[in-house]
């Protein structure tokens, strides 16, 4: 009975040495599975914080672009500074311009930034950039055209991978990419339009021709028609005089693109346009006749904060200026599709059409009187349908496009 005992007693002495072994293989398994761990989680945490800079930097960049080299230089100023604002670990990133394309077309920058093979942003940068992709600095494509930022953000050299360096076969690429961009530009303006027009000659310069601030004929009086029974309204929601105030009063649907045609509105029709005309301006906020756009926006700026603190003697309305309660602010804004002078001399008759050749911003600085009125406005720009603007002049284009950050 002693030696079954001895032998039993032998055997579990051996069994815990395996048992040591065993334990000590799954407890470096574990170590090496909670480092993997570590190292994914690590990994995400820098991807995340470059990835944000590569946005903030892309678009940044892109709400420079304005189809000329200063907004490009412009682009990489801002995204440059961008880049350098952000900070990993708590230490700054010394981020240049090597790593900042440019491009017409997104395809174009998109299949340079995102190869199919992973590539660091060093190897990028590294690497000469196709005809239709431009690096920082390199001017090569026709900056009338340029209308995407490429950013591709390395990782700072305090990133580092511990275990999965081991355990991966192929190295781990860690950088934040992204491409900004003008939104498509909309085909049609449909907010606003008025039934009016701005006659315009192709041969002269907007510069020359128009400049912000002039008060432009958008309605001549009876006798002076620019053509056989045209006095420049159109036909943009009917040919009645009630299709005009309505279209006046913003009472009617409809899309104009450059390109459309639309139909000039024979016969005066003072009574309907002038009716029109003052109902729009009544439903604005700001009611007092014979201000400038500049005027308009300082009212409007006093009177919302006039309503944003109630009772505060600090913020006072603007004397002798009249508000509507129940109105709302932009009314007397029109956008005015324009034609050229060409298409109006060469109307015969009564069955004309115009194309539109572009589209106008005009403020309606004063109601228009009943009986003959001549309907005058102020120009503020033409409206840039084919790229976004940055800042500029004090009265800024519109864009009917927006930026956009693409991927």
């Amino acid at each position: 009975m002693s030696r079954a005992v001895e032998i039993s007693s032998h055997q579990r002495k051996g069994e815990r040495g395996s048992v040591l072994a065993l334990a000590a293989i799954c407890m470096l398994a574990l170590i090496l599975a909670l480092g993997l761990c570590l190292d994914i989680s690590h990994f995400y945490s820098i991807q995340t914080e470059l990835q944000n800079g590569a946005d903030a930097a892309a678009l940044a960049g892109a709400s420079a672009l304005n189809s000329t080299s200063g907004g490009i230089a412009l682009a990489e100023t801002l995204a440059v500074a961008q880049m350098n604002n952000y900070e990993f670990n708590h230490n700054s990133i010394n981020f240049g311009q090597s790593n900042l394309y440019f491009a017409s077309n997104f395809n174009d920058l998109d299949s340079f930034l995102y190869p199919s093979s992973p590539q660091t942003c060093a190897a990028l940068a590294a690497a000469s950039t196709p005809a239709n992709v431009e690096r920082a600095g390199e001017n090569k494509l026709n900056a009338a055209q340029v209308a995407f930022v490429g950013v591709c953000m390395p990782a700072p050299q305090t990133a580092t991978i511990f275990f999965s360096s081991s355990v991966l076969s192929n190295p781990v690429v860690i950088r934040g990419r992204a491409i900004a961009g003008n939104s498509p530009p909309l085909t049609g303006v449909c907010d606003n339009l008025a039934p009016v027009t701005l006659v315009e000659d192709p041969s002269v310069p907007d510069t020359t021709e128009f400049a912000p601030g002039m008060v432009l004929n958008l309605k001549l009086p009876g006798g002076n028609s620019v053509s056989p029974g045209n006095y420049k309204l159109l036909e943009l929601c009917g040919p009645g005089g009630a299709n005009v105030r309505d279209a006046l009063q913003g009472n009617c649907a409809g899309c104009l693109g450059v390109g459309d045609t639309v139909t000039p509105k024979t016969g005066a029709t003072n009574g309907p346009t002038s009716q029109g005309w003052n109902d729009r301006f009544d439903a604005d906020a700001i009611t007092s006749d014979n201000i400038t756009h500049d005027q308009y926006l300082q009212y409007q700026a006093m009177y919302e904060a006039h309503l944003a603190h109630p009772g505060d003697s600090n913020y006072p309305l603007p004397q002798g200026v009249t508000f509507n309660p129940n109105g709302s602010f932009g009314r007397r804004t029109l956008i005015v599709p324009t034609v050229s002078i060409n298409d109006v001399t060469s109307c015969s008759g009564s069955n004309c059409t115009f194309t539109v050749t572009d589209f106008a911003i005009f403020f309606m600085q004063s109601h228009v009187p009943n009986g003959n009125p001549q309907v005058t406005a102020e120009f503020l720009s033409k409206i840039t349908i084919a790229k976004g603007t940055y800042g500029g002049t004090p009265i800024p284009a519109i864009s009917l496009t927006q930026i956009v950050l693409y991927k």
